[in-house]
């Protein structure tokens, strides 16, 4: 027979690619060997450690590792105590032995910065660490109720809101990066646990921080929407899940803190803090000097009346009370006049909310404030908003220790006027260069229809919000305060953007309808489109009137008999593709939280406009 020779360059690429498939041998048994086993078969094969002395931040890491690794694998990994750990957790693997640098380190040693932390592994184990309060300042749950966990503690003492707590993070991001968990909502059923038996961890070593390093709110739990799709929690079950969400960071707040002044100082007593009225006078020096004590008592340890302040802040929190009216003395009117036209008008005529018509009196009197405080306490801010009639920057050169927090209503940022109106003067701020918190009201538009009591049309808005977070970043804001936490899904996401706005929010999306509803996903992810298509889009609404969802739009223009008719579609799909209980528990409540709510709304608004109408 004969013999074909083969080219020398087909040889050459015969023998290369023979050379490269058996370099992925080793490669393959060397990835391999590197994989962290921590549970076989069900059964535990690690144990984990914290101090005997662990820092409240570190002992929750350790019971909620423990939790969730059970629930992942089914195995119950040993929890001790080591008088040779210093601060955070370890896992250590059956029989490796970590070495003893790393049992000994501290956030100190290890360099870190006070929001940052490490999830590290060292040969034989994982380190979680990062900067903990070596006390508690937060509330006791029962943590066995809680999380449903067989055997738990029955209490436990969680970190408080603003103490550090590192530790207890780098737990929370190794348990979603490397075991796949994800807390989508706070009673044990809305945790999404992957199943793995024997659980085996590619190793990767984390330093990081969030972009966004404070969150905080009013957390409107209650509220039907959200009542409806968590399943009416617990306390204990909410104080754990926004643990799990991330709340807390930098110990900062600001809101209303002169309503009490009156009371405090009666004008039969300091007639100089009221000038001619009985409104509290900003253009009083005693007033502006008063209020700087304040501050200085705060910073020195001493409390104040009236105010329940984060300890440990550098920032002390002064603003006049909501829809406040002002002093007519003819300092305070001079001061108001310069700026009575500053307010932006729909092509309607309807005032924007967030002008600047009394910057120039409010601002005038914070700087006197802030340059007392200056005096005695460098490295201390006076913080304030920028809201309602003092959104605007006034045109004054403002101290240093001045903090700012513009307060944005994004969700109504489908009003086109409204929107160029905040974000105009917002980047005026952001301009200013000094430290910047946010306001943001995720109240809308669910708060006018509870307190007028009417159901709204969701405001489902996850793409603008994430393009928002992103110019945050960008813009180095330090912290947010929501007001009203808005719903699941965007309340979510909004908390894995501020932690990290590179993530890609479609990503986010697809993985909680996949994970969270199953073979429902495509069906739940199109009723939430739609409503967010509808919401988000200027398009769907009247521009040139008011910037609030009423029930008129909420059901004659948005909700309409066409919409309704396609999310009826959606939901109805959803509840036939998925059988699993689990599944149907969770549909079951976005059908009467969102749908049920929305088919309800609908329907009063049509019974009152029937029987408002003229009768023939």
């Amino acid at each position: 027979m004969k013999k074909t020779k083969l080219n020398p360059l087909y040889r050459l690429a015969f023998l290369a690619g023979w050379l490269c498939l058996a370099q992925s041998f080793p490669t393959r048994c060397h990835a391999a060997e590197n994989l962290l086993q921590l549970a076989e078969n069900g059964e535990p094969r690690a144990t984990l450690w914290i101090s005997s002395n662990a820092s409240p931040a570190a002992s929750l890491a350790a019971q909620e590792l423990q939790y969730c690794l059970w629930k992942i694998s089914g195995a119950m990994l040993p929890l001790r105590t080591a008088d040779r750990l210093a601060s955070g957790v370890i896992i250590q693997r059956d029989g490796a032995e970590i070495p003893a640098e790393h049992w000994r380190a501290t956030a100190e040693k290890s360099g870190l910065q006070r929001y940052e932390y490490i999830i590290s592994f060292p040969p034989g184990g994982v380190v979680l660490l990062g900067c903990d309060a070596p006390t508690s300042s937060g509330a006791e749950i029962n943590y066995a109720q809680a999380t449903g966990r067989p055997g738990a503690p029955a209490t436990i003492k969680l970190p408080g809101m603003f103490d550090d707590q590192g530790t207890l993070r780098a737990a929370y991001d190794f348990l979603e990066r490397f075991g796949g968990v994800r807390f989508y909502g706070p009673k044990a059923d809305s945790v999404v646990f992957p199943s793995h038996p024997t659980l085996e961890i590619q190793p990767e070593n984390i330093r990081r921080e969030p972009a966004i390093k404070h969150v905080s709110g009013s957390q409107t739990y209650d509220w039907p929407i959200m009542r409806g799709q968590y399943g009416q929690p617990s306390r204990d079950e909410l104080e754990l899940f926004s643990r799990r969400l991330r709340w807390g960071g930098i110990p900062w707040w600001t809101s209303h803190t002169l309503h009490d002044y009156p009371k405090r100082f009666p004008k039969s007593q300091f007639a100089s803090f009221y000038a001619n009225s009985d409104k509290l006078c900003f253009s009083s020096l005693a007033l502006a000097e008063r209020v700087a004590q304040d501050a200085r008592d705060y910073f020195d340890g001493r409390g104040v009346p009236g105010l329940d302040l984060p300890k440990g802040s550098i920032y002390y929190p002064v603003v006049p009370e909501d829809a406040a009216s002002y002093c007519r003395c003819p300092q305070c009117q001079s001061l108001l006049d310069q700026c009575k036209n500053h307010v932006t008008r729909s092509v309607k005529g309807v005032d924007m909310f967030n002008d600047g018509r009394s910057s120039m009196l409010w601002f005038t009197f914070i700087n006197r404030i802030a340059a007392e405080l200056k005096k005695t306490h460098p490295g201390r801010f006076i913080s304030t908003l920028a809201y309602e009639n003092y959104f605007w920057h006034p045109a004054l050169q403002l101290e240093s220790n001045i903090a700012i927090a513009p307060c944005l209503g994004i969700r109504n940022h489908w009003n086109l006027t409204y929107r160029e109106n905040e974000l105009t003067h917002y980047q005026d701020w952001i301009n200013d260069q000094r430290p910047t918190f946010l306001w943001n009201y995720y109240c809308f538009p669910e708060e006018p229809s509870v307190i007028n009591k009417w159901k709204c049309f969701p405001g489902f808005m996850i793409h603008y919000e994430a393009k928002m977070i992103q110019r945050y970043a960008r813009d180095r804001v330090q912290g947010v305060f929501l007001c009203g936490i808005g719903e699941q899904v965007d309340y979510y996401l909004t908390l894995k953007l501020y932690d990290d706005p590179t993530r890609d929010v479609d990503v986010l999306l697809d993985e909680f309808f996949r994970l969270y509803f199953g073979k429902a996903a495509d069906p739940m992810k199109r009723f939430y489109s739609l409503i967010e298509e509808t919401y988000s889009n200027p398009e769907s609404w009247p521009q040139g009137g008011g910037f609030h969802q009423t029930e008129a739009l909420a059901w004659g223009t948005l909700g309409t008999e066409e919409r309704m008719a396609k999310l009826k579609a959606c939901m109805d799909a959803a509840t036939v593709a998925e059988s699993a209980p689990l599944i149907q528990a969770r549909l079951e409540r976005w059908r009467t939280g969102v749908w049920e709510y929305m088919v309800s709304g609908r329907d009063n608004y049509l019974r009152k406009q029937k029987s408002t109408s003229p009768q023939r």
